[in-house]
């Protein structure tokens, strides 16, 4: 393809191939196109020949064949999976039924045997186990005195693997009596319910087979129909355009804009509508070109802007050492996702008092750090302001207020956001911790145990829907030798790995 492309427009080697395996039969070739020879003097861009490698002919029909290999092989597995454990299900539940039935069948038996002096009639007690011989899956039945001995016995105990019998027996307990003077032991043969249970399983398993190979031939015909054929359609077009032909590809009805092929057809379409002039080719590259450095000037100012915001935020945040003089130890770990975060914290000493407050605020980034301003103006407020001290007035104090500023209170927002916040206050003086949370919890490690005082489930500031559960009182925790945290789910959502040959998984408040 080199000898046919434009000096001016380099072209990428195989650009426009990729489509699948090359087939024997050249698909526009069948359709009466031939190739045309480079001409000198054409414009830059198109010459014959460019569109080559993608309107040579593919075997697209490996589309679908690629699906069913990559399909079919996870679809059979996990249905094979499911129907054998819906048959081990099955089989372990009549193989429990079959049991219990013979244990009624030997306590019937046993209680019609169990006379006083039963075992000096051997003769009656054979008559009862020549009675349960008449079941077709007796296979042995045996009378044992209180020492253990034998005194009757019926049948023949089989020579076989212990999952093909069922084994049940039943105590002698004369009428009026407590003690047992004996016991009858039977022997069953589960071969009739095993019988029945593969026979379940193969008629399973050759439904599924035809559920399986009709799924899949739906799914070959719908892709022939909707995917192979269309594209086929599109290599044509190429073709044409490649002898300057500048033929377009009919939509299939209304576009889609979420259909990947209508989106595809659309651009080719304006492609090709493009390149009727060759000014209008070269006007393009050029917006083209225009346009990709106004992206990239206006990426930088955005990402200017967010590392502008950053610190900001971080200036609004307080300092770490802030309580330091309060007798306690607090370490801070914060680490926005994108710079910028709506993961908020506060530290601050008040009238002897010292306030912990952690948030996590509705969305991500810049959105999230929006939030977190309207938090840390609403807080400053209720304790400077208003003067509030309890954890759960505060909270209450942040629900009412976000909710305003954010208009969710019931004047037409459209909006639905809000925060989860836990809130702990330390009063040095009385050695006292309290804490209340809305969504958040707090974590106490004390003595190497951990234990984790739950707030309540529902977030701060959101739009009431009646069934509101706010904090109603603060919860005392005790201090001695406890360590203390408060997190956002920015740390349990965290994907780890403790087992490098497991997949990772999310970490979660357990494992936390």
């Amino acid at each position: 393809m080199s000898d046919c492309a434009s000096p001016a427009v380099p072209l990428r080697r195989r650009s426009l191939r990729g489509l699948g395996p090359l087939s024997r039969d050249d698909l526009a070739a069948n359709l009466g196109f031939a190739d045309v020879a480079a001409e000198e003097g054409v414009a830059d861009i198109m010459r014959p020949g460019a569109l080559r490698g993608a309107a040579r002919g593919r075997n697209l029909d490996s589309v679908a064949y690629t699906l069913f290999l990559r399909i079919y092989p996870v679809i059979a597995v996990v249905v094979l999976l499911t129907q054998a454990a819906i048959a081990w299900v099955n089989y372990n539940d009549q193989y429990r039924l079959y049991t219990e039935r013979a244990e009624v069948m030997a306590t019937l038996v046993a209680a019609s045997i169990a006379q006083p002096g039963w075992n000096r009639d051997p003769a009656r007690s054979r008559a009862a186990l020549d009675a349960l011989t008449r079941d077709p899956a007796f296979r042995y039945a045996a009378l044992h005195d209180a020492s253990g001995r034998t005194v009757v016995a019926a049948g023949q105990m089989p020579r076989t693997r212990p999952w093909e019998l069922a084994h049940v027996s039943a105590d002698l307990v004369p009428a009026g009596g407590t003690r047992a003077e004996g016991s009858l032991t039977v022997v069953l043969s589960t071969a009739a319910l095993r019988a029945s249970a593969e026979k379940q399983a193969m008629l399973s398993l050759a439904i599924s087979l035809l559920l399986m190979l009709t799924f899949v031939a739906t799914l070959h015909r719908t892709v022939r129909r909707h995917v192979i054929a269309r594209l086929k359609r599109l290599l044509v077009a190429m073709r044409e355009v490649e002898h300057k032909r500048w033929a377009t590809v009919a939509m299939d009805g209304e576009f889609r804009p979420r259909n990947e092929i209508d989106v595809i057809t659309q651009a080719f379409n304006n492609m090709v509508e493009g390149l009727r002039s060759g000014d209008e080719a070269k006007q393009l590259l050029r917006d083209l070109a225009a346009a990709h450095a106004k992206l990239e000037q206006a990426n930088r100012l955005v990402i200017e802007s967010i590392g502008y915001a950053r610190r900001i935020q971080s200036s609004v945040l307080p300092d770490h050492a802030a309580l330091d003089r309060a007798g306690i130890e607090v370490a801070v770990l914060w680490e926005p996702l994108h710079l910028v975060g709506g993961d908020y914290f506060w530290l601050e000493e008040v009238d002897g008092l010292s306030f912990v407050v952690v948030a996590d605020c509705t969305g991500h980034g810049v959105p999230g750090a929006f939030l977190t301003l309207i938090v840390a103006t609403a807080l400053d407020r209720l304790l400077h302001e208003r003067g509030l001290r309890s954890p759960a007035a505060i909270l209450a104090g942040l629900d009412t207020m976000v909710r305003a500023q954010l208009r969710q209170d019931g004047r037409g927002s459209e909006s639905d956001d809000g925060l989860d916040c836990g809130i702990c206050v330390w009063d040095r003086d009385a050695r006292t911790l309290l804490f209340a949370g809305a969504g958040l919890s707090l974590t106490v490690i004390r003595d190497g145990v951990a234990e984790r005082i739950r707030g309540e489930k529902r977030g701060l500031g959101y739009p009431r829907t009646g069934r509101e559960v706010l904090p109603e009182r603060d919860v005392s925790v005790p201090v001695a030798g406890a360590t203390f945290y408060l997190m956002t789910d920015g740390i349990t959502d965290q994907m780890g790995r403790p087992d490098p040959a497991r997949p990772a998984r999310l970490i979660g408040q357990k494992a936390v």
